[in-house]
Parts: structure tokens; sequence; C-alpha cells
């Protein structure tokens, strides 16, 4: 009996053994770690780890110089405090390659509306009067020099932006160009407007229309890639999406990222508007982002995740729920934007 009562006791103590070393290999006790990686196959983890951010592939020359993709948005689309080859647009650039060139049409801290305005995608018009004295080419402005058809305030530009600039205007069926001159800050300036014809003198009445004149610049959009609303404030979709239609309606072929940083999970709303041409780089990057790039989530990136916010190993300076990305979160930003354009045939 004694030598029975052994035996079990030894083969418990030997269940509990094992049962306590099968939870050792699991996630260590104060380790920010998550175990992200437990059901990816032997080979697919050697694929993550052939991964190695890059800055994107220049590209000089292109097959046509006029027809381009242009991307339009704000800070996101600049692409703040990125490195040289490490905007979104950039990729995207270095993924197309020569078929079409990329124009970077973000502008760091401006609205929908400013952004609408500068795609010609709202009516716009002089906010004052702007009058030319005889002899005189040039007037200064300030920030406040153009307004929406009928409305009553004016739109708050931030100067010029990467590659698409302000420049040229048509006003009254004559060609003007704009001259930013830099404040003590890029909230603070003064827009020069310049004429051509000096002979007599000229008063531009307010409420004269005005058009951006861009084909110095390039003479077809080929595609237009949308991201707008991050300083429009707190975003409802009704109100975003209708401006979002705005510059879709400007040609066929266009894609339109879906607001990640908003407070609202938008994508039910933008898929419904847009169809195959809407972009949830918000649920691409919390579901298969770190699985395809090999990334091993930390703690905080369980919590945004938990939260339906962008995880931080993508943000800037990984700080949760930014609307700016890191040098990963744009490559990733580029990879499925070039992956849209590919399922929607816009390039190969």
């Amino acid at each position: 009996m004694k030598r029975i009562l052994s035996i079990l006791l030894c083969a418990s103590l030997l269940f509990v053994f094992v049962g306590c070393g099968s939870q050792g290999e699991g996630k260590p006790q104060g380790d920010n770690k998550t175990n992200s990686s437990s059901n990816i196959s032997s080979d697919e983890k050697s694929e993550q780890k052939l991964f190695k951010l890059t800055a994107a592939k220049k590209v000089d020359k292109f097959d046509d110089e006029n027809t381009v993709v242009v991307c339009w948005g704000d800070s996101i689309t600049q692409g703040m405090a990125m490195s040289e080859g490490y905007t979104y647009p950039q990729h995207l650039q270095g993924q197309i390659g020569s078929a079409f060139r990329v124009i970077n049409a973000g502008v760091p801290g401006e609205t929908s509306e400013a952004i609408l305005s500068r795609a010609n995608a709202i009516e716009i018009c002089l906010t004052n009067d702007v009058t030319f004295k005889k002899g005189e080419s040039q007037v200064a402005l300030d920030r406040n020099l153009f307004k929406s058809v009928g409305a009553e305030t004016p739109i708050t530009y931030k100067g010029f932006g990467n590659q698409l600039r302000l420049n040229n205007v048509i006003i009254d069926g004559k060609k003007y160009t704009i001259e930013y001159e830099k404040g003590e800050s890029y909230d603070v300036g003064t827009y020069k407007l310049t004429r051509e014809n000096t002979v007599s003198a000229l008063t531009l009445k307010a409420g004269t229309k005005v058009k951006y004149d861009y084909s110095s610049q390039y003479k077809k959009i080929h595609c237009n890639v949308i991201y707008i609303g991050g300083n429009d404030g707190k975003l409802t979709a009704d109100v975003i999406i209708n401006k979002y239609k705005k510059l879709t309606a400007l040609n066929e072929n266009y894609i339109v990222i879906i607001p990640h940083y908003s407070e609202n999970d938008l994508a039910k709303e933008f898929k419904e508007a847009f169809g195959d041409k809407a972009l949830d780089i918000r649920e691409y990057m919390i579901k298969q982002a770190h699985i395809d790039y090999g990334v091993e989530l930390t703690g905080m990136d369980g919590y945004c995740i938990k939260k339906n916010i962008v995880p931080t190993s993508y943000s800037y300076k990984n700080q949760r729920g930014d609307a700016h990305l890191n040098e990963l979160g744009y490559k990733i930003l580029a990879d499925q934007v070039y992956k849209k354009g590919q399922q929607l045939g816009y390039w190969k």
C-alpha cells in the first residue's frame, strides 16, 4: 500500500513540474513584448527577418513628364520630420518607377478647405480688393488672401507645399504669380502677388474668382491620392466624406485613405461611399502589418490594438495616438497605396 501511495505521489509531482514548465514557455513576467508570432510558421518568420527599412528608390526621369500622380494632404502627406527618401509619396514614387511622376502636395497645418482650394476642387475668390498703383508690379497680401465663393471666413493657408506650390493663379482671366515670404514662423508670413503689365493702375475687386494654374508643372493628373482632415478638428463621417468627394470628382482615378487618427472609426462609412477605392490603413496596421514587416509588438502596441488605435511601433516618436507616422509607418502606408493602385489598375 505504501508503495502504491509513493508511486501516485511521484506521478503527481511530475505532472505539476511539466505543467509549470509549459507555462514558462509563454510570455515571461515583466516582458513588455506581445507574443504576436506564436501562430506564424518558421518559413514566415524567416521571411520577416528579410525586411529592412531603406530610403525610397530615387527616380529622376519619367516616361511622361506631363502626367502625374498627386498626393493631396497636410503634414502627414508632407512627411513631418522625415529624412530625405522616407515620406510616403517618395516611397510610392520608388515603387511606381518612371511611369508617372508623383507629386507631394502636402502642406503642414492646412485644413481640408485649403487643400480643396489648391486642387481647384472648390471655387475661390479674392477676400478683399487688391490695388496695384501705376508702374507697380507687386503688392503684399496676408494669409487671408482668398476665400470660398459665398463664404464669409477666409481660407487659412500655411505657406507653400513640398512640390505643388501656389505660384501661378488666374484672376479675372489673367495670369499672376504668388510668392510666399516666411515670417517668424510658418504661420506668419506675406504673400506677394505679382502682375506682368504695369502700365496702368489696377484694382481687383473682392469676390473676383481665382483659380490655381499648374500648367507649368503638369498637363494631366493620372491619379489623385487623398488624405485630408487632420487639421479640421473633430471629424464626422458625413462632413469629411463630402470634402473627399469634392476631390474625387476631379478624376475617375483616385485612392482615398481613411483617416487613421480619427477618434471614430470611419471605415464603414468610407467604404460605403468609395467602395474599393477606400484604403483602411488603420485596420491593416492593427491586424497585419506586424506579420508582414516582422515587427515584435510591445505592450503599448497591445494596448493600442485593444483601443483600435494604430500601434505606437508605427507612430511618430512612438507616441500613442499621434496622427503622424514614423519611417516604418510611412513605408507601410506607401506600400498599401501602391498595392491598392495595382488592384485598381492604375499602375503595374
